[in-house]
């Protein structure tokens, strides 16, 4: 807010003027400023793990929310989004509670744990509360669009007829009923479910520990029935005519389930593989389970295939780590050239020409490791050929880049945060990436977003640049003007009102701005649900080994993969 200076004027010829007005723009750094988090938030995960978010963690709140959804139909509660929303909010606060004081002591972080805080230690009795400032909850946030795609839940404004219904119902198929009876068998005879759900007094101590030992989200793998709902809710189909068939004649305003979509069988089979293709890296890689560096590794380098629709899978994410790595060695040239450019126009007193722009990026070859900007660029692809690049990071430690993994160079420009750096390790990932083929490759190789191309044709345009014969900083400003002016600016245009440019051009100048100049990050790959879902199914366990604990597949898992995996 900006105060407008001077007295208000009261006579008749006066104009009335606010004191206060808002600001025009709202200054926000931004996350995507190349747009490379949409590439893979919104293209490349709804390809190979559709139906599964980033914060879809724990496999009990599929049958939790199921059962809430049709909790509400059967007492016929008020038909509104409102009302619902507080409904699922408030049972999932009473949920967290239960969670945070597991007989078992489990450790799981509930939906709203930071809400929570320490509501549930002590002796009681507990407050009522909502789970999370959102609509819906952790229900609305993270499981809403899974149920959706799943086939489970039809969402509001789904056509019953030709009317939409209000409010999000179960439709009535038989796999949505078993969700809802293997949560509801677990606890009917809790007290909370008989008496406290529906009131809002405060839980009394006991009344929580009894429901916790029977609706902590630890519980799934050992109520065999429940645990099989939910992995026929994320692995299965309905029959195909199951949706069109399942209209009922009950009106809308009761919330009774609707029919009209078809759900793909196609995005159950890569559901399934994606899943046993990570079983596998968990039974060659333990390590994946909790390492993020490891899991990245063994997508690029995974054990060996054992059928084509293993290879077929196993090769679409591989191409996803890829654009990661490109994604990395882009921001390397980013950030340096954000700060480089910062502090020259700051010597300036002024934005930079056209030409000192492109002088500036082809000079940012002093970085580790240093280059010669005029060297050809061919010299380098020639010493990768040969196995004779190395480079020395921050701590001096020399690093063969052509022996080293592709996570650790992703690590290693990550780290050293130079252009010359990104530009080695771009280089290196082309000649890696030229020996794949395979039609999983080739489908999300050729995925782009609307503001970066597919990494093929990122390869593409890379080997038509070279065919010019550059030196290292014609390729470096050939990566600049390619991938980073006119995308950030594209993209800062479409924010307004929220300013969110660390550079554009204003008279013919390209003016920097102290709004942030560092680093992005890599989006989600789906690391941390692979892993709670898997184990809450019961498809990985942990087992005491020499050097402390380790990841194992169960005999459970192991028939998973032969049969998803098989051709």
């Amino acid at each position: 807010m900006v105060a407008l200076s001077g007295e208000s004027r009261t006579d008749a010829t006066s104009v009335p003027a606010p004191r206060w007005v808002a600001r025009s723009l709202v200054l926000n750094e931004g996350r995507d400023p190349l747009g490379f988090q949409t590439m893979t938030q919104d293209r490349l995960m709804p390809v190979l793990l559709p139906g599964i978010l980033e914060l879809s963690r724990r496999a009990r709140y599929f049958s939790f929310h199921a059962f809430l959804l049709d909790e509400y139909r059967k007492r016929r509660l008020p038909a509104d989004g409102t009302s619902l929303s507080v409904f699922i909010k408030r049972c999932e606060w009473d949920l967290g509670l239960a969670v945070q004081r597991c007989p078992s002591g489990c450790g799981s972080s509930p939906v709203g744990a930071r809400r929570l805080g320490g509501q549930a230690a002590g002796p009681g009795p507990f407050p009522r509360g909502e789970s999370v400032e959102s609509a819906f909850g952790g229900y609305g946030l993270y499981y809403r669009s899974p149920m959706v795609v799943l086939g489970v839940v039809a969402k509001s404004g789904t056509l019953l007829g030709d009317q939409p219904i209000p409010i999000d119902v179960l439709y009535r198929t038989e796999r949505a009923a078993r969700l809802v009876e293997g949560f509801r068998s677990a606890v009917e005879e809790t007290a909370y479910y008989r008496r406290w759900m529906w009131t809002d007094e405060d839980l009394p101590a006991e009344v929580v520990g009894e429901y916790a030992a029977a609706a902590c989200l630890c519980r799934l793998r050992e109520r065999t029935g429940e645990r099989d709902a939910v992995h026929d809710a994320l692995f299965g189909t309905d029959p195909p005519d199951t949706h069109s068939a399942a209209r009922q004649s009950a009106p809308a305003s009761e919330g009774d389930a609707i029919a009209g979509v078809e759900f793909s069988e196609a995005g159950a089979m890569q559901r399934r593989r994606s899943v046993g293709h990570y079983l596998t890296l968990v039974d060659a890689h333990p390590e994946v389970v909790y390492s993020e560096a490891a899991y990245r590794e063994a997508l690029w380098s995974p054990p060996t295939v054992r059928t084509s629709a293993h290879a077929l899978v196993a090769d679409q994410w591989a191409a996803l780590i890829a654009k990661d790595v490109w994604q990395e060695a882009i921001c390397s040239l980013w950030s340096e050239y954000c700060r480089a450019g910062l502090a020259r126009t700051r010597d300036l007193g002024r934005g930079l020409t056209w030409d000192e722009t492109r002088e500036m990026a082809a000079g940012m070859v002093d970085g580790l490791p240093s280059l010669d900007r005029d060297q050809p660029t061919s010299n380098l692809i020639a010493a990768l050929a040969d196995n004779r690049l190395s480079v020395a990071d921050a701590d001096g430690a020399v690093v063969d880049v052509t022996t080293t993994s592709l996570e650790a160079l992703r690590d290693l420009t990550a780290r050293l945060d130079t252009a010359t750096s990104g530009l080695i390790v771009l280089l290196e990932l082309a000649r890696r990436a030229g020996k794949r083929s395979g039609t999983g490759w080739l489908q999300a190789a050729h995925i782009a977003s609307a503001w970066q191309p597919s990494i093929a044709a990122l390869f593409g345009e890379l080997s038509s640049h070279l065919e010019g014969s550059p030196s290292v900083g014609e390729t470096l400003w050939w990566l600049v003007s390619r991938f980073v002016i006119p995308v950030h600016e594209r993209i800062a245009y479409s924010k307004l009102p929220e300013f969110t440019f660390r550079f554009r051009w204003e008279d013919g100048l390209l003016r920097f701005y102290d709004h942030g100049v560092g680093r992005f990050p890599l989006a989600a790959i789906r690391n941390e649900p692979f892993a709670s879902l898997t184990r809450d199914l019961g498809m990985w366990d942990i087992e005491m080994a020499e050097g402390g604990r380790r990841a194992i597949l169960t005999g459970r898992g192991a028939a998973f993969v032969e049969e998803v995996l098989r051709d």
